[in-house]
């Protein structure tokens, strides 16, 4: 067996099995945070300038309290609710319900599942480290996909067909 169908393998069982590759293998390590008492607009702000949808609002500690995300801005405006005066602390923020940074792949998707969770703060000893969305997990899963099908091009013999006249 080839190095490379190899890795392909593993990759593979730790999918199914859900214990090789950590969620903070995946997660994104720089994540935009404010203290609860800074204000919406400024977190708002954060997130124009460094092209995010989410905030996580953590503590002293750096421990995660709350999410502000694009959609639940846009679902209080819809409302009606005022965000200009008020402080993070005054506005309802999404439950962050983290997972651990060491938290197999598998274990994350059962727990976004269950939260219905687009996006979870990942922590290390309560301590907010990284961040992992739903986008995240199925651009890896892409890419593993990838390496999956060229294991398997590279082994076979030539397809028949152009994957272009297969949609014909």
């Amino acid at each position: 067996m080839s190095t490379q169908q190899q890795y392909v393998e593993m990759v593979v069982r730790s999918w199914l099995l859900g214990g090789v590759m950590a969620v903070i293998d995946v997660a994104r390590q720089t994540v935009v945070t404010h203290s609860p008492e800074d204000s919406v607009v400024d977190a708002i702000e954060s997130m124009r300038e460094r092209d995010v949808s989410t905030v996580v609002v953590v503590d002293d500690g750096g421990a995660p309290l709350g999410l502000l995300t694009d959609r639940l801005v846009a679902l209080q405006v819809g409302q009606g609710v005022e965000l200009e005066d008020r402080s993070l602390a005054d506005v309802d923020l999404e439950d962050p319900d983290p997972v651990a940074a060491d938290s197999g792949i598998y274990d994350l998707l059962e727990h976004m599942a269950e939260e219905t969770a687009r996006r979870v703060p990942v922590v290390e000893d309560g301590e907010l480290v990284g961040i992992i969305s739903l986008s995240d997990v199925v651009v890896l899963l892409g890419m593993e996909l990838q390496l999956v099908a060229n294991v398997i091009r590279t082994s076979s013999p030539a397809y028949e067909r152009s994957a272009t006249a297969i949609y014909e």
